[in-house]
């Protein structure tokens, strides 16, 4: 068990990519490739193959589900993730974790409405509790801002996190999942709304995945959060787009990110010896307010 500390206002001054499933991602994929030095990238489990395949590679990968096929998703790849961190949930399918180069890896627990991380945190010692989202697109959002019921925060600090591939929807004419026309047979036994994307195409969605917009459109607009929208063919409206080809070379100060991991380190310490001081002075006083009273 490590802690996520280490990623407190690491991507300050840069953009993060987060890269989802959706057909838009395979629509700006050259647009990826050739802007991929300048962004961080955060894939989820789906999506990394697609990546390193195309000469893409994520600096994080989060994987969320124990379901997630590894054979299909990672066996092929595990010999290229050398520059790529994985994030896994502890009820994760443990393959991902004990398979790979990976250049490290650290584990979160899913915090939920029926308070399963007082279980899973206990059996497993992680102590890196994070926020559920619906899915492992939401999740990504969720992981690096770490917002929830109790606080509004952007824990990793990225000035932008730009989205692709969240359509939460499909065209009539295209593909499921990016270069997947099918999905496995979703495109069409998923098929429960028709309405129109951003793009203002015809379009399909089911109802997890509308659930799933309305939610993380919640999610952004409640913590106001620094999220970008940069795909039109998408059914997720955010009061933020832009063009990725743009958005994607943002950069500002991003030498302010060591400074300020810098700053946080020192600051959790001083909570510490604050928390020290103080119990110290409290047994000070007791012992001398004890003494007192069986003085007299």
């Amino acid at each position: 068990m490590k802690s996520l500390t280490d990623f407190e206002h690491s991507g300050i001054g840069k953009a993060c990519l987060l890269i989802a499933n959706g057909a838009s991602f395979e629509l700006e994929i050259e647009t990826i490739k050739k802007y991929q030095h300048n962004v961080d990238i955060v894939v989820c489990d789906k999506t990394l193959g697609h990546c390193l395949k195309n000469g893409i590679i994520p600096k994080y990968c989060i994987v969320a589900d124990s379901n997630v096929n590894y054979e299909v998703y990672m066996e092929p790849y595990k010999d290229q993730l050398k520059d790529t961190i994985l994030f896994q949930n502890v009820c994760a399918n443990t393959k991902w974790v004990d398979n790979g180069n990976w250049k490290d890896r650290y584990f979160f627990v899913c915090k939920d409405a029926v308070s399963s991380e007082s279980i899973f945190g206990q059996l497993s010692g992680c102590s890196n509790y994070i926020a559920a989202g619906t899915n492992v697109s939401n999740g990504m959002v969720v992981f690096l801002t770490q917002c929830d019921n109790t606080h509004t925060r952007n824990f990793f600090g990225y000035d932008k996190l730009l989205l692709i591939g969240f359509d939460y929807s499909w065209e009539v004419d295209g593909n499921y999942y990016a270069f997947d026309h099918y999905g496995g047979g979703k495109r069409y036994y998923m098929k429960h709304i028709y309405g129109r994307n951003m793009a203002g195409k015809l379009c399909y969605t089911s109802n997890n995945l509308s659930f799933s917009v309305q939610w993380l459109q919640k999610y952004i607009s409640a913590f106001r959060l620094p999220v970008i929208q940069c795909s039109k063919h998408s059914v997720l409206q955010t009061s933020l787009n832009g063009a990725l080809a743009e958005q994607i070379q943002y950069r500002f100060k991003p030498e302010d990110a060591a400074l300020l991991t810098n700053m946080a380190k020192k600051k959790r310490a001083l909570v510490v010896d604050l928390a020290k001081i103080e119990r110290g002075i409290t047994d000070i006083q007791l012992a001398h307010h004890f003494a007192r009273l069986a003085s007299c």
